[in-house]
């Protein structure tokens, strides 16, 4: 890959990583925020693969840094970053506050919010990238935003329908299995 496209490519996850940070500061503040435990679980998940998903980028980082292209999606899956992972977000996305008042049901909008958010990004880093490979991280990344966001929403109708929270870790979309 040329310099240009190193730049673009290295810009494009350094703004992905930085939502990642985002969504997992927001995820543990709403694990902590959240009473029911099956919501602190829900919330706690997501913020564990918001983890992982900063590995991946980091990882993609590194060796575009470093080599000048892209690792494939199952080596940046296993791949350890030389770097420490900075978990904690550079600035804070104000349209991740939420007040103490919040209620639960409007947790998970939020939530679902910040997911479609972070799918439309991966998708126009996908279609941006010329890359093969750097497609394919940006789509599996879109994939997985959007696993998120569908099991947010069913959460949040069980929570309206049903009054209770709803997880099922059989069907949550676990990272690792590449939902």
């Amino acid at each position: 890959m040329n310099e240009a496209m190193c730049k673009v490519a290295l810009l494009a996850l350094e703004k992905a990583m930085e939502t990642e940070r985002q969504g997992e500061a927001f995820y543990q503040e709403l694990a902590e925020h959240v009473e029911d435990p099956t919501g602190r679980e829900v919330f706690q998940t997501l913020a564990d693969e918001e983890v992982e998903h900063v590995r991946v980028l980091q990882a993609e980082h590194e060796a575009i840094a470093n080599d000048g292209k892209w690792m494939t999606l199952e080596k940046a899956q296993v791949c350890e970053p030389q770097t420490p992972l900075e978990l904690f977000p550079n600035r804070r996305d104000a349209s991740l506050a939420f007040s103490p008042k919040t209620r639960d049901a409007d947790a998970l909008k939020l939530a679902m919010e910040f997911e479609e958010k972070g799918y439309k990004g991966y998708i126009k880093s996908a279609k941006d990238t010329t890359d093969a490979e750097g497609k394919r991280i940006f789509e599996f990344l879109a994939k997985q935003e959007n696993s998120h966001f569908v099991f947010l929403q069913k959460t949040l109708d069980y929570l309206t329908n049903q009054g209770a929270w709803y997880f099922d870790d059989q069907e949550f979309p676990f990272f690792e299995g590449g939902s």
